[in-house]
C-alpha cells in the first residue's frame, strides 16, 4: 500500500477545505484529523448526494474518477448517490499545441516531423487522464493520437497515498454495507485506474477486441499502431464517424432500431461468446460510421468473465426473462458470499416482485438505473456480496440499456431480449455442451472415486489416535469473554476498595497520640481511607465509561495518529 509523504500534506489541507466547504468538515472529526468549521449554509442546504458529486469534481480528476468507479457499486453506494455519481463527467481544459508537441517527442524519442507530417493542435476529445488528436503520418496515413496528460499519473499518485492514508485512519470507524473496508475500496480503486493509466495494456485490449468482431461486419474496432505505442501515447487508425451520442437525437426511427439491436448484438457476443467486454461503453465511447457501422474505442476499461461466470450470468439473464425467480435468486447466492444467514424465501419473493417489474414494460417507463443494477441493490440488502468484476459488467450494461432506453422508446424490454435468452438456452443445452459438461463431471468423478479409500482411510487412522478435535464457535463468545473479563475487574476493585477501607476504618478506631505527639494510626486511617475512595471512583468510572478506557481503542487512536503523519513510503 502507498503511504503518506510528506509533501502532501498540502494536499490533504486542500482536501479539507473542499469537504469543509461541501459540508463534510465532520468527515475528518470522525477519524479524529481536524476540527473543521461547518460548510456554507447555501449549500449544506443541498441534497447529501448532490454535494458529494461537487465535492469530487472540485477535488479533481482523481476524484472524479473514484466517483465514476463507484457509479455501480449499489453494494456499496445507496441509489440517491449512485444516480449522482453517474453524471460525474472530466471537465479539464485541453492541453495547448505546443505541450502536445512536446510531449509527443518526448514519448516517440525523436523530432515528431520523423513520424508525423502533422498533428492537429485541437483536439478531438479532452479528459483528465488523456485527450486525442487527429494526425497524419509521413505515408499519409491518417490516424489518431492519444496522448497522456503530463504529470497526471504523479498527482493520482499522491492522490492514492492519502486515499490509503484515510482509509487507514477510518477503519473501525467507517461502517461500509458489505464485506468492504474503507481500504479495499481504494486499492481496487488503485489496480482500476493503474490500468487505465498504462496504454500499453490499452493497446493490448484494442488488438484482442479486434480479432473477436473480425468476423463481424457490423463492429468496427481501430488497429493500433504498436511501433508508436508506449506507457503514455498510443497511435491507433482513425475512424470517420458520427458520435453515437448525436445519431440517438438526429436518426431516424429505422436507423436508431438497427442501431440499437447491432449494439445489443455486440453486447451479447462480448459477454456470452467472448468473456471479454468493453468496459465503458457510453455514448462518447462509440462511432457510427458512414456505412452503419457501429466502432468502439476507448479501451482503458475492460471486463473479463471466466467461464463459471458466464454460466452465471446465462443463468440470471434466462431466468429474469423467462420470470424464473427461484433460479435466479439461487444464482445469485451462489455467486456471492456472505458470513450471515439468507432468508431465502424472502430474498427470492423480492426477486419476483423485480422480474414483476420488467414484463410488459417499455424502456422509456423503466428507471434509469440498468436491470444488473437493481439485481446489485438486492443483493447487497441481503448482505450478499459478489464479486467486483460483475460490477464492471453492472456499469457496461447500465450504459448500454440507457442507450437503448433512448434508440427504442415504447418498447417491451423482456420482448426485445427474448430471442437472445432462446439463444443463449439453446447454447447452454446443446448436444456438444451437454456432452462436454457430462465428460467433465465424469472425469471429477472418476478422479474423487480414486481418491475415497485413501481419505477415508486418513480418517479412520486419525479416529483411532485420537488426532481429531472438534471444535463449535459461538459468535457470541468473544461477547461473553469481554463481559467476563470486565466483570473480574469490577469484582477486583471492589473487593480491593472495600478491603482498603475496612483496614483504614480500623486505624482510625486505634486513635492514640503517639511519640512527639504524632497520631500514626489516625493519618495512616485517612490515607487509607483516601485510597479506597478512590478506589471505589476507579470502580464508578469503570462501569460508567468502560468503552472509552478500552486499551486497545487507545492504541488504534495513538497508532493512527502518527501513522497519518508518517512521510517515508514503505510498502506495508
Amino acid at each position: 500500500m502507498k503511504s503518506l509523504q510528506v509533501q502532501d500534506l498540502g494536499r490533504v489541507q486542500e482536501i479539507a477545505r473542499v469537504l469543509a466547504k461541501n459540508g463534510f468538515g465532520h468527515a475528518f472529526n470522525v477519524i479524529g484529523i481536524a476540527n473543521l468549521p461547518a460548510g456554507d449554509p447555501e449549500i449544506v442546504t443541498k441534497p447529501y448526494a448532490r454535494r458529494l458529486r461537487q465535492a469530487l469534481i472540485d477535488l479533481g480528476p482523481t476524484y472524479v474518477k473514484l466517483g465514476q468507479v463507484l457509479s455501480v457499486r449499489p453494494d456499496i453506494l445507496p441509489p440517491d448517490v449512485l444516480t449522482e455519481f453517474q453524471t460525474l463527467q472530466d471537465q479539464v481544459p485541453p492541453l495547448s499545441g505546443k505541450e502536445v508537441r512536446k510531449t509527443l517527442a518526448l514519448e516517440l524519442g525523436r523530432p515528431i516531423d520523423e513520424v508525423f507530417s502533422s498533428v492537429d493542435d485541437t483536439p478531438l476529445g479532452s479528459a483528465s487522464i488523456a485527450q486525442v488528436h487527429r494526425g497524419v503520418l509521413l505515408d499519409g496515413t491518417q490516424v489518431a493520437v492519444k496522448l497522456q496528460r503530463p504529470g497526471i499519473q504523479k498527482k493520482i499518485q499522491s492522490d492514492l497515498a492519502i486515499l490509503y492514508s484515510l482509509a487507514r485512519l477510518g477503519e473501525g470507524r467507517v461502517e461500509i454495507p458489505g464485506f468492504y473496508t474503507p481500504a479495499a475500496i481504494v486499492q481496487e480503486f488503485d489496480h482500476a485506474i493503474m490500468r487505465e493509466l498504462d496504454f500499453l495494456e490499452e493497446a493490448k485490449a484494442t488488438q484482442r477486441m479486434r480479432r473477436n468482431f473480425a468476423s463481424n461486419p457490423d463492429i468496427v474496432i481501430p488497429e493500433v499502431l504498436e511501433r508508436f505505442t508506449t506507457r503514455r501515447l498510443m497511435v491507433m487508425e482513425l475512424i470517420e464517424g458520427e458520435p453515437l451520442s448525436a445519431a440517438m437525437k438526429t436518426a431516424q426511427p429505422s436507423l436508431q432500431r438497427r442501431l440499437a439491436h447491432k449494439l445489443m448484438e455486440a453486447t451479447y457476443q462480448q459477454v456470452f461468446e467472448y468473456g471479454y467486454f468493453h468496459g465503458d461503453p457510453h455514448p462518447g465511447n462509440i462511432l457510427v460510421t458512414p456505412d452503419e457501422q457501429l466502432a468502439f474505442l476507448d479501451f482503458g476499461v475492460v471486463g473479463l468473465l471466466t467461464g463459471h461466470m458466464q454460466d452465471t450470468i446465462i443463468s440470471a439473464f434466462t431466468s429474469l426473462v423467462f420470470r424464473d425467480a427461484e433460479t435466479l435468486a439461487m444464482t445469485v447466492y451462489r455467486a456471492g458470499a456472505t458470513a450471515e444467514r439468507v432468508d431465502l424465501r424472502a430474498f427470492r419473493d423480492d426477486m419476483e416482485f423485480l422480474m414483476v417489474k420488467y414484463h410488459g414494460v417499455s424502456l422509456d417507463q423503466l428507471s434509469s438505473r440498468a436491470t444488473l443494477v437493481d439485481v446489485f441493490q438486492l443483493a447487497s440488502t441481503y448482505r450478499i456480496n459478489l464479486p467486483s468484476e460483475y460490477a464492471v459488467l453492472s456499469r457496461a450494461v447500465t450504459l448500454v440499456e440507457g442507450i437503448c432506453r433512448s434508440l427504442l422508446p415504447g418498447i417491451d424490454i423482456v420482448e426485445e431480449v427474448t430471442p437472445y435468452a432462446q439463444r443463449l438456452v439453446r447454447k447452454r443445452f446443446s448436444p456438444e455442451r451437454v456432452a462436454s459438461d457430462a465428460a467433465k463431471l465424469i472425469i471429477q468423478a472418476q478422479g474423487h472415486m480414486k481418491e475415497l479409500p485413501t481419505q477415508l482411510s486418513q480418517v479412520l487412522m486419525d479416529l483411532e489416535a485420537g488426532n481429531v478435535t472438534f471444535v463449535m464457535k459461538d459468535p457470541e463468545s468473544a461477547l461473553l469473554r469481554e463481559e467476563i473479563r470486565m466483570g473480574a475487574m469490577r469484582i477486583s476493585l471492589g473487593m480491593l476498595a472495600a478491603t482498603t477501607t475496612l483496614g483504614a476504618i480500623l486505624f482510625l478506631a486505634a486513635w492514640s497520640p503517639a511519640p512527639f505527639g504524632i497520631p500514626l494510626f489516625g493519618v495512616s486511617g485517612f490515607l487509607i481511607l483516601g485510597i479506597g475512595i478512590g478506589l471505589f471512583g476507579a470502580l464508578g468510572v469503570h462501569v460508567l465509561f468502560a468503552g472509552l478506557l478500552s486499551p486497545a481503542a487507545w492504541k488504534r487512536r495513538i497508532f493512527g495518529f502518527f501513522r497519518f503523519f508518517r512521510w517515508r513510503s514503505r510498502e506495508d
